[in-house]
């Protein structure tokens, strides 16, 4: 199992030690990354691992490598050197690591290392991308059977993930660290069971720390939600799929929750993905068992499925996927997430005589045109794309309308709930308010499917006007707890505190 590491990226040494009482009772080692660090400070890191009281790594990154350090390779020999000098016969006075890059080789400095128990991880980086022989790069840092080789990388896609696991499980079991940095490898990093790692880093944050590289994760995230110190590799993997900001979806704080609440050895971590076939060979490699379906994946992933449920089949849209012996089965929960949760915003026990504007014609304004249908409410669409604001809404007998003065005198009639589906004014996604051609009255119930952030700028400009609002945390809840029976056959939790 993966030791956690906190990397230390303060400008002076105190700075550092607090971050490490703040985190201490969470992590196993930390890194000092002296390339952080002032130049007066660089002189008492010899000091740093008795003090720290917990296995360090001795760490100086090049810039070139997305580190700090450009005083020249001269300059780094010596504070290493520093860092290693005076070691004592104590192993608790000195580092135990000390990283040191494949073209850094210097062999007194490895020999001072050896002689004092200092371990090398011996690493190279690709802060730009994957590259194309990844092999080559394995090879390069393995050739020193006492050594431990790392490389990180930053996978731009979901083809690098897939080649990164690829690479991992040709390895064997060989002692080493594998890093995909960035939103791509967001999940190399939960998953160290699956790639082999013998360290997880992670990054303090606040008072003066940053992320030592794109995507380190803090150790509170990494305890509380994803539980990575539990993790092996017989746990059942689920996760979401979605675009660049599903990395922020709440859903893995809600089925996580579920599964430490019940007990049932099981992850749920996001896929951001951009290639949905390289992420179904990236599934079967990873073993995952099930997961949600995001934008802008929703009405694509269908193709992919063995089979759909009614639902899907009625809707033409999925958001649950789970595996079975047959292959993947599509399944949508936001219909009846969203019919349950509406009902409660508004006070009603259905939609009868309410006129209703769905803003958008994606996946999930198709669950929430067959939620209204279901429920007795006439609707009319409302999209920047006409087409595909025409076809949603024949589909359900509703009206339709472009971005243009006809949708204006739609909602003149369709107007007692407006629901907005796109992902417009989402963290992460495209900014701007999807329906700024109308003006509020404040006489309208507005219903954003977004909850991240809480209020989107069209949210604020209905609740400005007066209008009763609600976000999207309520159906995410409802449809989360759905897909949580269909993925485990037990029902969510219902002792839990909520998920905000």
């Amino acid at each position: 199992m993966a030791e956690r590491c906190l990397c230390l990226t303060g400008s002076t040494l105190a700075d550092d030690f607090a971050a490490l009482e703040r985190y201490r009772d969470l992590v196993d080692m930390v890194e000092l990354r002296v390339d952080y660090l002032e130049p007066q400070e660089k002189f008492h890191i010899r000091s740093f691992p008795e003090k720290a009281g917990l296995p360090c790594i001795l760490t100086a990154r090049r810039r070139v490598d997305g580190g700090r350090f450009d005083e020249g390779e001269g300059v780094r020999l010596v504070l290493l050197a520093k860092g290693l000098a005076y070691a004592s016969d104590d192993p608790q006075k000195n580092f135990a690591y000390i990283d040191l890059e494949e073209d850094f080789r210097v062999p007194a400095l490895e020999e001072a290392a050896r002689i004092f128990g200092t371990r090398i991880i011996r690493s190279c980086h690709d802060p730009d991308g994957v590259p194309d022989d990844l092999g080559a790069m394995w090879d390069s840092v393995s050739r020193e059977p006492g050594e431990i080789p790392k490389i990180a990388v930053h996978p731009r896609g979901t083809g690098d993930v897939l080649r990164i696991f690829e690479k991992c499980a040709s390895i064997g079991s060989r002692e080493r660290i594998v890093v995909g940095m960035g939103d791509y490898g967001f999940c190399t990093r939960l998953l160290a069971s699956k790639t082999g790692s013998t360290i997880q880093y992670a990054s303090a944050t606040g008072a003066g720390m940053e992320a030592a590289a794109p995507g380190q994760i803090d150790p509170d995230l990494l305890e509380d939600v994803y539980r990575t110190r539990l993790l092996g590799d017989y746990y059942a993997l689920y996760g979401i799929l979605g675009g660049p900001s599903v990395i922020g979806a709440l859903s893995p704080r809600i089925h996580n929750a579920g599964f430490a609440g019940l007990g049932i050895e099981a992850v749920y971590i996001p896929f951001p993905a951009d290639d949905l076939a390289a992420f179904f060979r990236l599934a079967d490699i990873l073993d995952i068992r099930g997961f949600s379906v995001t934008a802008p994946y929703k009405e694509k992933i269908l193709p992919y499925l063995s089979s759909r449920s009614p639902e899907v089949e009625r809707i033409g849209a999925c958001n649950t996927v789970v595996r079975t012996e047959h292959g993947w089965t599509g399944y949508n929960t936001d219909t009846r997430g969203f019919g349950v949760d509406v009902l409660r915003f508004i006070g009603r026990e259905n939609l009868e005589g309410i006129r209703v504007c769905i803003v958008g014609a994606g996946g999930a304004a198709r669950a929430v045109a067959q939620a209204v249908k279901t429920l007795g409410g006439e609707a009319c669409i409302v999209n920047r794309t006409m087409w595909r604001a025409k076809a949603l809404a024949e589909r359900f007998g509703f009206e339709w309308a472009g971005q243009n003065e006809r949708a204006v005198e739609m909602l003149g009639r369709y107007s007692d709930l407006i629901v907005q589906t796109t992902s417009m004014g989402m963290n992460g996604g495209v900014p701007g308010d999807p329906l700024e051609l109308y003006e509020f009255t404040g006489r309208e119930a507005v219903y954003d499917l977004i909850y991240n952030p809480r209020e989107t700028p069209f949210l604020a400009r209905a609740r400005e006007a007066g209008c009763r609002c609600a976000n999207g945390i309520g159906m995410l809840r409802e449809q989360a707890a759905e897909q949580f029976e269909l993925f485990t056959g037990t029902a969510y939790p219902s002792d839990l505190e909520p998920i905000e």
